[in-house]
């Protein structure tokens, strides 16, 4: 599900809001970055309540090892967050899931080659060396969209390594698990990559709109972008 934060949506209480998140809220001294987090926040109880049909301030959350927020285990249910620029992703899902959204920039000048280098595997840095100009930052936003996704679905974010992960083959496999990826930008300009682990699962995108109201996105805005067509 995507949504706006650019735009001001109904009022949410904070009373739904837990003591740690309050606590985490109390802390952040940016206002626009508090205003991002609280409302994030409220999205992801409104959203989870409603898949639920549990009061949104009666979720709890716990933390995995490696710092991934979870539901509990009586939820049966598993879900990721993701934001760039103004744009805020939630996945939710049966199996365990990570999103990851990058707003495409192409006027951003970095050093392409070089990132792939030192933290993609060796044969995704000869694939993407291989690419004209004008291809390689469409390419690299794919491969690094994919990657997170992977290593959150996976639990353990960065730790288990961007390099160990090689998208050119069939399958793609992370310490012995096997995350199935639907990549694609639903909202213009927004690279988004959605995976979950043990088996395909279908993707249904949605949009929350500023009265909460959550719409389906209709193709042709959806494309599959994923490397290998079998990896879906």
């Amino acid at each position: 599900m995507f949504f706006n934060m650019d735009v001001e949506i109904i009022n949410l209480p904070s009373i739904w809001l837990s003591a740690t998140e309050l606590s985490r809220l109390n802390s952040i001294t940016d206002p626009e970055q508090a205003r991002f987090y609280r409302q994030s926040r409220l999205l992801l109880r409104y959203l989870l309540g409603h898949c639920l049909s549990l009061p949104p301030e009666s979720i709890q959350f716990s933390l995995q090892l490696h710092g991934k927020p979870r539901l509990g285990d009586e939820y049966r249910l598993e879900f990721n967050l993701s934001h760039s620029k103004n744009w805020l992703a939630i996945a939710i899902s049966t199996a365990p899931v990570g999103v990851d959204i990058e707003y495409s920039d192409t006027s951003t000048n970095r050093s392409w080659l070089a990132i792939a280098k030192r933290f993609f595997h060796q044969e995704e840095y000869l694939y993407l060396k291989e690419l004209s100009e004008s291809k390689l930052v469409t390419a690299f936003s794919s491969f690094w969209t994919q990657k997170e996704a992977v290593l959150k679905a996976n639990g353990t974010g960065l730790n288990a390594g961007l390099n160990k992960l090689n998208l050119l083959t069939q399958q793609h496999i992370l310490d012995n698990n096997t995350y199935y990826l639907e990549s694609g930008r639903p909202v213009s300009q927004l690279q988004c990559t959605i995976c979950t682990q043990g088996s395909p699962t279908a993707v249904t995108y949605y949009i929350v709109n500023e009265q909460l109201e959550i719409q389906p996105i209709q193709p042709p805005y959806i494309s599959h972008l994923c490397l290998k067509p079998n990896s879906l």
